[in-house]
């Protein structure tokens, strides 16, 4: 067994094209879609005619207390420029009890500027009338009320940004196994599997030996991918880690699986290299791995969706990070992609054999 797992490393170290390749192309493929998704945070360039530097930076700070907003400070002229420049859409111009934009074109994002900042002057305004009919005390507003509320729309691009770097990771982890198990069709075209089950080694310790290796492969892989992703993306995963390993494991089983079941169906290596993007590519947008399964409505797409398992993947550990779920809770997907990987593995294997004998 240990010799098989031994001769598989031997060879990928010679060419380990295919795996720095769909590594890198994960890298690119992440930064690109989470860095297109934008900030949750609207900035705003802030100046004004009237204010010192000091006031205005003290305006700018009670300002910037909605963690929505990011207000900067900034100069009129370079303010100006700037708009005739198209840097940025408007600005905003701060006087003492008043305001008013600088607008170069139209902007989605001034109409929730304008709520906020009208809100604003009106508190103060308030308070300010209320300091002149009680001079002596001090007023402070303060909310009667405060609530604390955690959802899917708390965690924002955060949780976009985990199911990108959850989906393409994935994905690529698919192209990385099942090209590399072309090597195994390989072997069986060249005859060099029937020497091998032909030879004193079981066949037991053959296939353990191989999956070992496909199954190590993918463990590095998702791995490195999703430590160095992490920290690129600035993403904290947090919950039970457990269950994040379990489904994350009983992933790449299937995937090995599912790699034994069409190397055992392929008639020639020219067919298995056509069909594996195809399958991958299929499973990954069927599958929710490209796309949020919350905008498809077509209930024939959503019963496939159920059967592939990245899907069972990406959103059981989505899923767990959002609600904190325990490892009772998240059995359904490990069992699913552990019954796909009993399944594929079991057909797989039998066909193989059926073709060596």
């Amino acid at each position: 067994m240990w010799t098989v797992y031994q001769m598989q490393w031997k060879r990928l170290i010679k060419n380990p094209l295919f795996v720095l390749l769909f590594s890198g192309l994960t890298l690119l493929m992440v930064n690109v879609i989470a860095g297109s998704q934008g900030s949750d945070t609207i900035p705003v360039r802030v100046y004004s005619e009237t204010f010192t530097a000091e006031q205005l930076a003290d305006r700018v700070e009670e300002l910037n207390h909605n963690a929505s907003f990011d207000f900067i400070p900034a100069e009129a002229d370079k303010v100006r420029k700037d708009i005739r420049m198209d840097n940025y859409s408007f600005a905003l111009e701060l006087k003492d009890d008043a305001y008013q934009y600088l607008v170069g074109k139209e902007s989605s994002q001034l109409p929730i500027v304008e709520q906020y900042v009208n809100q604003f002057y009106r508190e103060k305004k308030i308070i300010n009338e209320v300091k002149k009919l009680h001079p002596e005390r001090e007023v402070k507003l303060k909310e009667t009320i405060s609530f604390d509320v955690s959802s899917l729309s708390t965690f924002g691009s955060g949780i976009t940004n985990i199911s990108v770097m959850l989906g393409m990771t994935f994905y690529f982890s698919i192209y990385s196994i099942m090209f590399l198990m072309t090597k195994l069709f390989e072997e069986k075209t060249y005859g060099t599997w029937n020497r091998l089950i032909f030879s004193p080694v079981s066949k037991t310790r053959i296939y353990i030996g191989h999956l070992l290796f496909y199954f190590s492969i993918g463990v590095i892989q998702i791995f490195t991918l999703l430590i160095i992703l992490s920290q690129m993306l600035s993403i904290k995963i947090s919950g039970h880690y457990l269950t994040l390993l379990l489904i994350i494991l009983a992933f790449i089983l299937s995937i090995v699986s599912l790699g034994i079941l069409l190397t055992a169906l392929a008639k020639s290596i020219s067919a298995l290299q056509v069909v594996i993007p195809i399958l991958a590519t299929s499973m990954a947008m069927i599958g929710g791995a490209f796309w949020p399964l919350q905008l498809v409505d077509n209930p024939i797409l959503l019963f496939a969706a159920e059967l592939m398992p990245i899907k069972h993947a990406v959103y059981g550990i989505v899923e767990t990070l959002i609600y904190n779920k325990s490892l009772l809770n998240s059995l359904e997907p490990i069992g699913y992609l552990l019954l796909c990987s009993v399944l594929f593995m079991g057909i797989g294997i039998n066909l193989m054999e059926r073709a060596t004998e």
